[in-house]
C-alpha cells in the first residue's frame, strides 16, 4: 500500500524533528558535579570564563573550578592510534607526520575532537599505535610505553623487540630510526608503539589551578586554562600547546590545585604492607595496584590511590584541613573478584590513633562508597585496607579521588 505524499512528508518532519531535539540533548546533557562542599548536583556546564568562573545551566550564580572537585565522568579511548602526552593525559588521533622535531597529527573520532595540530616531540612521552582490543593488553602496553626510560628513542615491536635510536621521520607505511648501525626503515604494520627520548621530555607547568579535561572519544588532558561557551571550548595544556573543541564533547572535567587535595599528589608519612603469604605489594598513585588505570562500574578514574590488603597508609597533615573524602571500592581489572575493608584512622598529635570510618565488606562489583571523614584537629591521617572473606585474593582496592578538603 502506497502513503499519500503529505503522510511522508509528515513523517519525515517528524523524524528530523526527532535527531535534531536528540543532538540538543546530546549537547545540553546534564552530568553530576560533585562540589567541595554541599550535596552533588545534576548540571549542564553553560559557560567557563576566565579565570576558571564555571556556570551551570538554570543554577544561580558561579561556582569557582576551585570549589569543584569534579564534573561528568571520564571515559576510556578505545580506539587508537594515541598519544600520551607529556603533562598527562592521551589524545585518540591519526599521526600524519613525523619529523625529527614535531608530529603533526588529526583526530580520528566521529564526529572529530580537533583538526591537525603540531607538536613538539617534548611535548609528547610516546604514541601507541596499535592498541590492543582487550583493556587489560591494553592498559599493560600503555603503562609499558610510559615506563621506558633512557636518553634515545624506541620502537616497541610486536614481537616483543625494542629498538633505539632516534626516530628521523614517519612516511606513509614506514618509520625511519637512526641507529647505531645506520638508518633503518621499520614497516608500521610491526610497530605496537613509538616513544620519544625521555631525556628531553619537557617538563610540565605545576602550581595554580588546572583541570583534568574528558572528552567522548575517551582523549583526557591537563588543562592550564579553560574557557568554554556553549560552542566551542578553548584549552592551553600544561605544556604550552593550545587545543579548539567543541563544547559538547566535552564530558569531564576534575579542578587540581583548588580547594581539594589529592592524597596521590603527596609524599607519604609511612607505608607498609603485610603480605597474606609472600607477595609483597606497593601502593600505586592515580593507578590500581597493578599500575594500570583506576577503574569502577565501567568509568575511568584520573585520581586516586591503589592499595592492596593488608596495608597501611599514612600522611602528615601540614596544616588544618576540614574532610577527608574519598569512594572506595575494589578496582574492575577483578572482574567482580576481592573482598576487603577499608579503615580510617587520625591522629591529633598525641600518638594515640582513633578509628573514624570503618566499612562494611566491599567486594568486587560493588559500587564505589562514599567515604566523608571529619579532620578537626588532626595532624596524621592512615587509610587501611584489610583482608576480608578471602585471603587477599584479588584484594585491587581503590580509594577513587582521595582527597582533604581545605
Amino acid at each position: 500500500m502506497h502513503r499519500p505524499l503529505a503522510a511522508w512528508l509528515a513523517i519525515s518532519l517528524a523524524l528530523a524533528s526527532h535527531l535534531t531535539a536528540t543532538s540538543r540533548t546530546f549537547a545540553a546533557e546534564a552530568r553530576t558535579a560533585v562540589p567541595a562542599d554541599g550535596p552533588p548536583f545534576k548540571a549542564t556546564v553553560a559557560k567557563i570564563d576566565d579565570p576558571w568562573k564555571i556556570s551551570f545551566e538554570k543554577r544561580d550564580g558561579e561556582l569557582p573550578a576551585a570549589d569543584l572537585v569534579s564534573w561528568g565522568a571520564f571515559v576510556d579511548a578505545v580506539r587508537g592510534p594515541q598519544l600520551l602526552l607529556a603533562g598527562g593525559g592521551l589524545l585518540v588521533a591519526d599521526v600524519l607526520e613525523i619529523t625529527k622535531e614535531h608530529l603533526k597529527a588529526e583526530a580520528n573520532g566521529r564526529p572529530p575532537l580537533f583538526g591537525a595540530v603540531q607538536l613538539p616531540l617534548e611535548a609528547v612521552v610516546g604514541i601507541v599505535l596499535r592498541p590492543p582490543t582487550d583493556r587489560a593488553r591494553r592498559d599493560q602496553l600503555i603503562a609499558k610505553t610510559l615506563a621506558v626510560s633512557g636518553d634515545s628513542d624506541r620502537l616497541l615491536l610486536d614481537n616483543g623487540d625494542e629498538l633505539a635510536g632516534t626516530v628521523a621521520g614517519m612516511h606513509g607505511e614506514f618509520v625511519t630510526l637512526e641507529a647505531e648501525t645506520g638508518k633503518v626503515e621499520i614497516e608500521l604494520s610491526k610497530v605496537l608503539a613509538i616513544v620519544f627520548n625521555p631525556a628531553l621530555r619537557e617538563k610540565p607547568r605545576s602550581g595554580g589551578l588546572r583541570a583534568w579535561v574528558g572528552f567522548s572519544d575517551g582523549s583526557r588532558v591537563l588543562a592550564s586554562s579553560l574557557t568554554m561557551n556553549q560552542k566551542t571550548a578553548q584549552i592551553k595544556l600544561t605544556t604550552g600547546q593550545e587545543l579548539r573543541v567543541r563544547s559538547d564533547l566535552v564530558v569531564a572535567l576534575q579542578p587540581v590545585g583548588g580547594r581539594a587535595l589529592y592524597l596521590s599528589d603527596l609524599k607519604e608519612a609511612g607505608y607498609r604492607h603485610v603480605p597474606y603469604l609472600e607477595l609483597s605489594w606497593p601502593y600505586k598513585r592515580d593507578e590500581n595496584v597493578s599500575g594500570t588505570a583506576l577503574r569502577a562500574g565501567g568509568k575511568l578514574f584520573v585520581k586516586g590511590l591503589g592499595m592492596h590488603s593488608a596495608s597501611r597508609l599514612t600522611y602528615d597533615l601540614s596544616k588544618p584541613y576540614r574532610r577527608f573524602q574519598a569512594e572506595a571500592c575494589i578496582d574492575d581489572q577483578t572482574q567482580g573478584a576481592g573482598s576487603v575493608i577499608f579503615r580510617v584512622f587520625t591522629d591529633d598529635g598525641s600518638g594515640k590513633w582513633q578509628a573514624k570510618f570503618t566499612s562494611p565488606i566491599v567486594r568486587g562489583g560493588d559500587p564505589p562508597l562514599p567515604i566523608s571523614v571529619d579532620l578537626t584537629g588532626a595532624k596524621r591521617i592512615s587509610l587501611l585496607v584489610e583482608f576480608a572473606d578471602h585471603g587477599d585474593e584479588q584484594d585491587h582496592a581503590d580509594w577513587l579521588n582521595a582527597r582533604l578538603i581545605k
